[in-house]
């Protein structure tokens, strides 16, 4: 029955072949003479057979020696492997990251972030899928994304949701119309204008009805959109007005092809940041989210 062997006594057969001496194989070790001898003893012990022949001050592996070390040699280099894959974990050099968004910060807000997140990480592929938050909160809950973006308001007991972001809805206009004037926009200025509104299925569909409604407001509805983007679309094309999430109305407005305007009452909208329940956010997640909720401070000048 084969003795038991130790990764140091290895270590020091390694040392020897490669040096053919105790003394250089001690100092590659970091450990004395007496030491390394003692290793290379305990081992031909284990394994039963002589390793090394000595001849003046040299010492020659015997082929039984030689047979082992291919073997030893093949080991260390998968530890020098699985070692330098560590490093690369440990210093972001190596690493994946899976995120799935609502359309609203998928288009443009968190690829932005993950621009300038690969330049700063160019070891960490990403992968983003544009998702409705519905279909968001299914992909979290499989537990094999790291973060999710949404607007929701339910919850999944395989997901743990917390807001990441509340901002004020927006009036949008084409660039130059009358309203432009006004500082905000109330109910009552909607009315008979011609208006594009959210399909009936989104949530926030029925905040702005109610909006709406509270000054007796009754647009005239040109058009409608799933997405703010399309409807910013339609506005920049004079289609009409209409009420859109923050982020999206920012992002037209930065590229002047609206304008925006607070709403009053204020219809306040929440961001969500989805998390899968069952397991702790990776390095390279938490680094992430950092980059975003800075984007979102920058944005809304928090």
């Amino acid at each position: 029955m084969l003795n038991r062997l130790t990764h140091r006594q290895l270590e020091a057969f390694r040392a020897v072949i490669e040096t053919g001496k105790v003394t250089a194989a001690a100092q590659i070790l970091n450990t004395t003479q007496p030491s390394v001898s003692r290793l290379i003893s305990d081992l031909e012990h284990a394994t039963g057979f002589k390793l090394f022949e000595r001849r003046g001050r040299q010492l020659y592996p015997t082929p039984e020696a030689l047979a082992l070390y291919e073997e030893v040699e093949r080991s260390f280099v998968g530890l020098a492997e699985i070692s330098r894959v560590i490093e690369d974990i440990r210093d972001f050099r190596r690493g994946s990251l899976l995120i799935a968004g609502m359309p609203a910060l998928a288009l443009k807000f968190l690829p932005d972030a993950i621009a300038a997140f690969v330049k700063t990480e160019p070891g960490i592929t990403v992968s983003l899928r544009a998702r409705s938050s519905q279909a968001v909160l299914q992909h979290l809950s499989s537990q094999q994304f790291d973060l999710g973006f949404a607007a929701l308001d339910t919850d999944h007991p395989a997901v743990t949701r917390r807001a990441i972001c509340t901002a004020p809805m927006q009036a949008v206009l084409p660039v130059g119309h009358p309203l432009c004037r006004k500082e905000r926009l109330e109910p009552g200025d909607f009315h008979e204008q011609p208006f594009i509104t959210l399909g009936a299925e989104i949530s926030t569909r029925s905040e702005t009805d109610v909006f709406l409604a509270t000054g007796g407001a009754r647009p005239h509805v040109v058009a409608e959109a799933q997405l703010s983007a399309s409807i910013c679309e339609l506005v920049a094309n004079g289609a009409g007005l209409s009420i859109v999430e923050p982020v999206t109305a920012a992002n037209y407005v930065s590229a002047g092809k609206i304008v925006s305007r607070p709403l009053h009452p204020e219809q306040p909208f929440r961001y969500d940041l989805l998390l899968p329940a069952l397991r702790e956010p990776s390095r390279v997640a938490a680094n992430f989210l950092d980059l975003v909720e800075t984007q979102f401070a920058e944005l809304f000048g928090d």
